[in-house]
């Protein structure tokens, strides 16, 4: 309790601290404005005489500079003016600097400063005032409900002004007359916009207390909270001051009276809207930009509002809340009966799609100006509006008859007939008089059938009005308009504009057609059958394009509409979705319908949910259904997922800018600064890189190039998306779903450019091709595979892509030979497909794949002779298969041939049920953890001719084979053979490349070569046979070099003490002097410090620094250059042609013999010149 006590004191305190200087604020502005109009009544009566402003400088240029200068005025140029003004001789300019000031775009805040210059214009300068005067006249001289041009600066002017007047410049009998008709005529000219209320707002919060004697309401609080009193001023009289209170209380007043009439308008205007989404459920373009301009100004006018009521001490006027009962109880009569014209009017505009339609549909022409004696039937008045709460349970009832099923039979539907049409037996009576009339209806009729747009539709109307209008020729009309052409559904909205056009004088045309329909409508209701389509069709899109034009009752289209509903099955869904895409939304928009319509459509989709039917109906109900209800842009936006900006950045990058002209790159770059250590960030990136599917067809390349370089840094990279694409490519096969086929050739794409960058091994390949056309296929005619239906043929496809982009890598090795077996396993698969019996006349094998098969046989082996028959294909086959057991007999004599036989057939490929210690055996234990994405079924998936193993840098091609268990390493002579060859052929290849490197490098002898008898004589003391040198540095002045080291030494043991080894050490040269034509060796020990044996030191040293620098420089070539072979690889696909530049520059070949020139020889213009 101290403490809350305490918090108040404090805050009282403080307001009373607030109260206080607000007070001493106000008291020193009005001090400071008494001492400023004293000390100018003081100073103007000594004026500085003529004399004074002699001396001052009276050029034109500085003092045209000072009147620019008070143009552009801010506060911070008030100390340069000043010195101007004691400087310069002003009396000749003294009216230009006037309308200087005047005109200059000012702040608020520069106010105070130019005050202070005007007030010393004024001490000096007598006209200053008048002249000034004269400057603000033309500019605050407003005229009756004249508007202001430019508000912003017009609230600092009258500020301006009106500081101008209370400091003394201007004399309250010269300038208050100005000040107050502006301010008059300014409020009586906006009491009903308030435009100007922002102008009047300013001078009350700068000079209301001083002209009006304004206090806050907060201070007349705090006032009589702290019984204390404000200070006012007494510059002006009271009775002044209360009249300039009394004006801006009346603008106050019709401000309040506008804040008012916007705030009921507002609410309106929101009632309206939400009867419209009732009604509708959406509301125009048009509504919602006014909804938001009402807002806004109602906002703004309440804030000025606001700051009125405080700056005069009034009170806010009280806005109503709206009380009235929600949109949701009233009825859609109701909203019909009680909406503005303005609501009305946008709610027409949503029965039609656009304004072509609607003018099409509602403005007919009038025939009475054509025919002026034509007197308009009288129609029959339209029953009255059903009370809402009876229409409501009818509804009900209807929706529940609807969802039951049951039809409510009317009387007379059991002798239901199709519409009769009288004969044209009757035309053999008409009088001889009236045969020419005849003539002319029939060219009318015959006419009819061409007015396809609106101007000759409308000049047949007129032409039938004003020559054919008979009874008989109204009969021949109606049959005529009756038995249009099923086909021709063009011609039914022309055909009722004709009747909309002639009902209101020929009623009788537009009574009989909507019989007819409604008695031809129901027979094919009551009929059901199968037959007719057309005619059906035909009959309900006539029916709605008439219930648009208002001769169809709505009432009677929306029982067709229940009817169908009723019998919603087969032809029923088609004529249903006819009626909606015609008249649906016409139906759905009307006030006196849209409650019927919404509870069938809602039952419309509700039996669709229900519905087991063909996926065309479907798609039909769809269609017409949100051709009605159109679907909301905001749902669609609520479904889209938000991703992190990281994600959104890697589909950016892979999904959008790959493939872009030198993006390659620039990607590559980014995904390396990627955090890959990092588990989310990484698994995000390789689910990305995966994604072969979302990438275009023709980038996917370039995909694969990028995940090859990505994963020279990144290695695990590489292996999981090779797994992953590869039980992609798995679970594709074992859920053959249709609409992922796009991504079923995609991902075979992927892995066939995978393989041509090296990420993946042909074994893997050719495992996925044989599993493309053996797994779950079954080569009997009478089991049906549910994996691969007879009809599928997605694995061709498949396999086609595959071979098309990776196949003419496989030219040789044995990546040929794998491929020449599975050629023919693939002939045998495609004719046996080819084969089935539901490929017929009527539904052919596709085109498509039999070119792609040649295609892709005439590309990979030419000289390949395809199977023509499936016999052929099985016949090779079946010697393909006793070729390769015989290989394997050979190989492996020990396996039982008649077991691998019998569970080893190279017919259908199967799966095997290994033990989990086989299947690890299988797999490299460094690679378990990267592959756990790849299943069982496909790590164990083998292949004829292939290991089951992955390839290892062995070169055994024998062990290429499958067996039943694990495989087992077989001892045959052919292993020795190709040892033997194989380390004849590297030792072979080590010499050449040793030889040819030798003679490249080999550096010049700077030495002679020491004889063998020599070398071998000097030996180490212990006896080994390396010298000491030699061995370490190499090259014949290495031998030189330990020759001379090997002496040294020798000769330092053998005559000196141990200790003496060390201390005097030379070294033993071997001198060779020739003594006839022998040549002959001496010994010559040199001193290890002298000059000679240094320099063949520092000799040696330089020449193995040198060797180590070229041996540095050529590995790092060899290394640059194999990077730069494997960018041209990866980059090949996006790399621009490369064009000779320089082709353009290479001058005109001129024969060397050069042009006979005539000139010269039989002389000319050249000789005489």
């Amino acid at each position: 309790m101290k403490c809350l006590a305490l918090d108040e004191e404090e805050k009282e305190s403080l307001a009373l601290k607030n109260f206080k200087d607000a007070i001493a604020e106000i008291e020193d502005h009005f001090t400071h404005k008494a001492k400023l109009r004293s000390r100018i009544h003081t100073t103007i009566q000594n004026r500085p005489e003529e004399s004074y402003f002699s001396k001052l400088d009276s050029s034109i240029k500085k003092n045209t500079a000072f009147v620019r200068k008070l143009k552009n005025f801010t506060e911070a140029q008030k100390e340069s003016i000043l010195k101007d003004i004691n400087t310069l001789n002003l009396t000749k300019y003294i009216s230009e600097v006037a309308n200087a000031i005047v005109e200059a775009k000012l702040k608020m805040t520069d106010i105070a400063s130019i005050l202070q210059v005007c007030v010393v214009l004024h001490e000096k300068y007598v006209d200053f005032a008048p002249q000034i005067l004269e400057a603000w006249q033309k500019v605050l001289s407003l005229k009756k409900d004249e508007k202001i041009s430019n508000p912003s600066k017009m609230r600092v002017d009258v500020r301006f002004y009106a500081d101008l007047i209370s400091s003394g410049i201007l004399t309250p009998k010269e300038g208050l007359p100005l000040l107050g008709s502006f301010l008059t005529n300014l409020i009586h000219g906006d009491k009903e916009e308030h435009n100007s209320a922002t102008i009047i707002l300013a001078f009350c919060k700068f000079c209301g207390e001083d002209y009006a004697g304004l206090v806050s309401q907060k201070l007349l609080n705090d006032a009589e909270r702290f019984k204390m009193t404000i200070p006012t001023s007494n510059w002006l009289p009271p009775d002044k001051r209360q009249n300039v209170r009394n004006l801006l209380r009346e603008y106050y007043t019709s401000l309040c009276k506008h804040l008012t009439q916007d705030h009921k308008e507002l609410q309106n205007f929101e009632r309206q809207n939400r009867r419209i989404l009732q009604t509708k459920g959406e509301l125009s373009n048009e509504r919602k930009e006014k909804q938001e301009i009402l807002n806004q100004s109602f906002t703004k006018l309440l804030n000025m509002t606001q700051q009125f009521a405080d700056i005069l001490a009034e009170e806010l006027p009280e806005l109503r809340q709206d009380l009235s009962p929600r949109d949701e109880e009233c009825s859609v009569l109701e909203l019909c009966e009680n909406m503005s014209d303005q609501a009305r009017e946008t709610l027409n505009e949503l029965l039609w799609e656009n304004e072509e339609g609607r003018q099409f549909y509602e403005n007919l022409p009038n025939l009475s100006v054509y025919l002026p004696n034509l007197i308009p039937k009288v129609t029959v008045e339209a029953p009255p509006p059903p009370d809402p709460a009876e229409q409501l349970i009818d509804i009900e009832k209807e929706a529940k008859e609807i969802e039951e099923g049951e039809p409510v039979k009317d009387e007379g539907d059991e002798d239901i007939k199709p519409a009769e049409l009288e004969d044209e037996k009757e035309d053999a009576d008409v009088p001889v008089s009236l045969q020419s009339n005849k003539v002319l209806l029939d060219s009318f009729l015959t006419t009819l059938t061409a007015c396809v747009n609106r101007e000759m539709i409308d000049s047949a109307a007129i032409e039938f009005s004003t020559n054919l209008n008979t009874k008989h020729n109204r009969k021949k009309l109606v049959r005529a308009l009756f038995t249009v052409q099923r086909t021709r559904l063009d011609l039914l909205p022309f055909y009722s504009r004709l009747v909309a056009t002639l009902h209101p004088y020929i009623p009788e045309v537009a009574t009989d057609l909507c019989n007819f329909l409604r008695q031809d409508f129901k027979y094919h209701v009551r009929k059901k059958d199968q037959i007719n389509i057309e005619t059906k069709v035909k009959i309900v899109r006539f029916i709605g394009e008439l219930t648009k034009f208002g001769m169809y009752p709505r009432a009677d289209a929306l029982q067709c509409f229940k009817q169908l509903l009723l019998n919603f099955a087969h032809h029923y869904i088609e004529m249903t979705c006819h009626l909606l895409e015609t008249c649906g939304r016409f139906l759905l928009h009307q006030p006196d319908s849209h409650q019927r319509t919404k509870v069938y459509l809602d039952q419309m989709m509700r039996k669709k949910s229900m519905l087991a039917s063909d996926s065309r109906y479907l798609t039909m109900i769809e269609n017409a259904y949100y051709q009605v209800v159109p679907v909301d842009s905001s749902a669609r936006s609520s479904h889209i997922k938000i991703r992190p900006p990281l994600h959104q950045y890697i589909r950016q990058l892979l999904f959008v800018e790959l493939g872009n002209k030198g993006s390659t790159n620039k990607i590559l770059k980014q995904l390396r600064k990627l955090n890959w250590k990092d588990p989310e960030v990484a698994s995000y990136a390789v689910r990305c890189l995966t994604s072969a599917w979302k990438v275009k067809f023709p980038n996917i390349r370039t995909l694969a190039g990028v995940v090859a370089e990505l994963t020279l840094y990144q290695e695990f990279v590489g292996h999981r998306i090779v797994d992953a694409v590869l039980e992609d490519i798995r679970w594709s096969l074992e859920f053959p779903i249709s609409k992922f086929n796009q991504r079923r050739v995609s991902m075979a794409k992927y892995l066939a450019e995978l393989y041509n960058y090296r990420m993946v091994e042909s074994s893997v390949v050719f495992k996925v091709l044989y599993t493309c056309i053996t797994f779950a296929v079954s080569f009997d005619y009478n089991i049906e595979s549910d994996l691969d239906q007879p009809d599928n043929l997605m694995r061709l496809r498949l396999v086609l892509t595959i071979l098309d982009t990776c196949g003419v890598f496989f030219s040789s090795g044995l990546a040929k030979k794998r491929l020449d077996y599975y050629l023919v396993y693939l002939q045998y698969y495609y004719l046996f497909k080819r084969s089935l019996p539901i490929w017929t006349d009527d539904n052919p094998f596709p085109v498509a794949i039999d070119f792609g098969i040649k295609d892709m046989l005439l590309t990979l082996r030419p000289k390949l002779k395809a199977y023509k028959t499936l016999q052929e294909a099985a016949d090779a086959v079946e010697n393909l298969e006793k070729e390769l057991m015989n290989k394997l007999s050979q190989a492996m004599p020990e396996l039982q041939m008649d077991e691998v036989l019998a569970d080893d057939t190279l017919a259908c490929i199967e799966e095997e049920d290994m033990e989990e210690g086989e299947e690890m055996r299988e797999v490299d234990d460094d690679s378990i953890n990267d592959e756990q994405s790849l299943s069982r079924s496909m790590s164990q998936m083998t292949t004829r001719g292939e290991t089951t193993q992955p390839d290892d840098d062995t070169h055994h091609v024998e062990d290429d084979r499958c067996v039943v268990t694990a495989p087992r390493k077989a001892l045959c002579p052919e292993d020795d053979d190709f040892m033997a060859a194989l380390d004849r052929m590297v030792a072979e290849n080590i010499h050449e490349a040793y030889t040819r490197g030798k003679e490249v490098s080999k550096p010049p002898a700077v030495d002679i070569a020491i004889p063998w008898q020599v070398k071998a004589s000097l030996k180490r003391p212990d006896g080994s046979d390396k010298n000491f040198l030699g061995d370490s540095i190499g090259g014949e002045l290495g031998g030189a070099l330990a020759v001379a080291e090997a002496s040294s030494a020798c000769a330092a043991i053998a005559s000196s003490p141990p200790s003496a080894v060390h201390d005097n050490p030379t070294v033993n040269f071997v001198l060779m002097t020739r003594k006839g034509n022998k040549p002959q060796f001496k010994n010559l020990a040199v001193p290890s410090d002298s000059e000679l044996a240094q320099n063949l030191r520092n000799r040696e040293e330089a020449e193995k620094a040198e060797k180590e620098r070229v041996k540095k420089l050529t590995l790092d070539f060899n290394e640059r250059q194999e990077e730069e072979e494997f960018q041209d690889l990866y980059g090949g696909a996006n790399r621009p042609a490369v064009h000779n530049v320089n082709r353009d520059r290479r001058g005109r070949f001129q024969h060397p013999k050069g042009v006979p020139d005539a000139e010269l020889i039989f002389g000319g213009a050249r000789k005489n010149r």
